[in-house]
């Protein structure tokens, strides 16, 4: 466990209580909005404990801190807080939660609360697509516990307006005790990433071309093109969280392997980037103390054959120790084409009868409609007295 960002969970227990047949629901499918293959437990139903009047309908779930959220459906970020450290077990931190409300077309939208300070780089106005990163668990606000408390709720202009009854792609309306393992999986795009004789670069946040294992990822507004992810390392014989930049190869050859370090949250000392770059199993291709090493960094060179599956690969298993809470980063790489130099001397393919350097030579007192400026002296030089004596 990487116990700074991945705390257990105290939850909140309460009675729910069944939906009434009579109940309009919410209009657009929303999907739970924790991440695909994720299970967890809903700790408090809708109408039972704390969740009356305007917050009637909502639910509690038991996500420990750290604990990633995404987005439940395509929407636009309305409203959202990142800048409390504030929480506990108190009336008196009611107003101090951080929280990311997500519209939807029809005017409803999903409130999100309890997250964990600045763990969300969106702003108000952003498009989210369902299955992106929104932010994750925290302690802030009133909460004797860590946990989500999400909410479907009217549009209005505040982050808390009028919950309505809704129901989870899959789930229905979830009662007290019940896991769920988030059907939330939507395809990635396509990865059109190709090497093809030129520089071809692959940043994080394509969702097609960057693959991430396990959702233990932290997004922070600094790196190349202003974001990057970092998760702990860890000395684990394999890796548990890991990022995969993918590419396919149109035009095989050398191209020489560069990752960018971001110069924040970027502390392992030994990250450790492993290629494929044939059909064959992937290889090691290079150690970086990100620590003290920034911006673009150079792998070495490596030679690619054509083919799709192709990638560089990089482990959270760096060797060191979950307790030293080292941030592995991920940002973007870039493969650059270096082509192979032209042997000025090649070897002659027929040597029993070898060409001649020049097989129409010109001579020198004889311009004979040649292009004289072509003729050097011993210095290298053109001649303008033979050059002169040749035009006469």
């Amino acid at each position: 466990m990487k116990t700074l960002y991945r705390s257990l969970t105290c939850g909140i227990v309460a009675l729910s209580v069944g939906l009434s047949s009579a109940a309009a629901f919410a209009t657009p499918k929303i999907w739970v909005p924790w991440p695909c293959n994720d299970n967890y437990k809903i700790t408090q139903g809708h109408n039972t404990g704390s969740h009356t009047g305007m917050g009637g309908w909502s639910w509690d779930v038991g996500i420990p801190v750290g604990g990633a959220l995404v987005a439940p459906a395509d929407g636009v970020v309305r409203f959202i807080r990142m800048s409390s450290t504030r929480g506990g077990c108190d009336q008196a931190y009611i107003n101090d939660a951080n929280y990311v409300v997500i519209g939807f077309p029809d005017g409803t939208e999903l409130a999100l609360t309890h997250l964990q300070a600045n763990s969300s780089t969106l702003k108000v106005g952003d498009h989210v697509k369902r299955g992106d990163f929104v932010g994750r668990v925290g302690l802030t606000g009133w909460v004797c516990g860590a946990h989500l408390h999400m909410a479907v709720q009217n549009s209005c202009n505040s982050s808390f307006c009028q919950s309505i009854p809704a129901t989870f792609e899959g789930f229905g309306d979830p009662s007290l005790g019940t896991w769920i393992k988030s059907n939330n999986c939507p395809v990635a795009p396509a990865c059109n990433a190709k090497l093809s004789g030129t520089t071809t670069l692959i940043d994080e946040v394509d969702r097609g071309c960057f693959e991430q294992q396990t959702s233990y990822w932290w997004p922070v507004a600094e790196g190349h093109n202003n974001h990057h992810y970092f998760t702990i390392a860890s000395n684990a014989a394999a890796p548990e969280t890991s990022g995969k930049w993918k590419f396919g190869v149109d035009v095989a050859g050398d191209y020489r392997l560069e990752v960018f370090i971001p110069n924040t949250e970027a502390s392992s000392q030994s990250a450790r980037y492993e290629i494929k770059t044939t059909d064959a199993a992937r290889a090691a291709a290079g150690v970086i103390n990100q620590a003290t090493q920034k911006g673009w960094i150079s792998l070495g060179l490596f030679t690619f054959a054509a083919g799709a599956d192709r990638f560089v690969f990089l482990g959270d298993n760096t060797g060191e120790a979950i307790a030293l809470q080292r941030k592995l980063a991920f940002d973007a790489v870039r493969l650059v084409y270096v082509p192979k130099p032209v042997d000025p001397d090649p070897v002659d393919p027929d040597p029993v009868d070898p060409d001649p350097v020049d097989p129409d030579p010109v001579d020198p007192s004889d311009a004979g409609g040649r292009d004289v400026s072509t003729i050097a002296d011993a210095t290298g030089s053109p001649d303008s007295a033979r050059i002169d004596d040749a035009l006469s």
